[in-house]
């Protein structure tokens, strides 16, 4: 038997770009321009609690709460850290960095790129729901004979949202009676609705026998 056809499956994925955000409380859904993103992470935060009977683990329970990580960018974004709350204008048109009681929640958008196995890269497009920005941390080195670049990033708690049912009117609740969570959405170039991707934020919604989802879980 010869080896199973891979030409349709990612090769390698690479690269950030282009991150865009919106504050999740921001009804009109504004989508505003993140400064220079260099790096992007993020971690699941799954916990799995077993059950035993018989002196072995007869059945498992999940918890898949949140998400964390860091977006690195190459300079801070005023705008970006006072839309949050991290940063306030002062008189004179001062910013000033005060003490944190609490910041606003945002959605996250960026560009990444895909390649399969002799095809050309695509660019795929992610939404992250719901982060809880933290400050970042700030180093600066003197400039000698090579300009010393400053690095940035911002952590986050991702909370996710919870998935639509398909007419968009209520969350999904299933036979179960359990809702679903969605942390992330993304779209490649031959999905419906990948031009407009970042004109608002999408809403997760279920699919239908005879409708398909205009974006696919990252």
């Amino acid at each position: 038997m010869g080896a199973l056809d891979k030409n349709n499956k990612d090769l390698v994925q690479y690269n950030v770009q282009n991150a865009v955000y919106a504050l999740a409380d921001d009804t009109a859904g504004t989508v505003k321009p993140l400064t220079f993103m260099n790096t992007f992470s993020k971690d699941r935060n799954v916990k799995v609690k077993d059950f035993y009977g018989d002196g072995e683990v007869q059945d498992s329970a999940y918890s898949d709460l949140t998400i964390s990580g860091a977006v690195g960018v190459t300079a801070r974004d005023m705008d970006f850290e006072k839309d949050i709350g991290l940063v306030e204008t002062l008189k004179d048109g001062l910013s000033a960095e005060l003490a944190v009681t609490g910041t606003k929640r945002v959605h996250l958008g960026l560009e990444t790129f895909i390649k399969k196995k002799g095809q050309a890269a695509q660019v795929k497009r992610v939404w992250v729901f719901n982060l809880q920005i933290s400050p970042p941390s700030e180093s600066l080195t003197q400039t000698k004979e090579d300009i010393t670049e400053s690095t940035f990033d911002y952590s986050y708690v991702g909370y996710g949202v919870n998935v639509k049912s398909a007419d968009g009117s209520a969350d999904y609740v299933d036979e179960n009676g359990m809702r679903k969570k969605a942390f992330t959405v993304s779209a490649r170039p031959d999905d419906a609705g990948y031009k407009t991707f970042f004109e608002k934020v999408p809403v997760p919604t279920v699919a239908t026998t005879t409708t398909t989802t205009t974006t696919t879980t990252e």
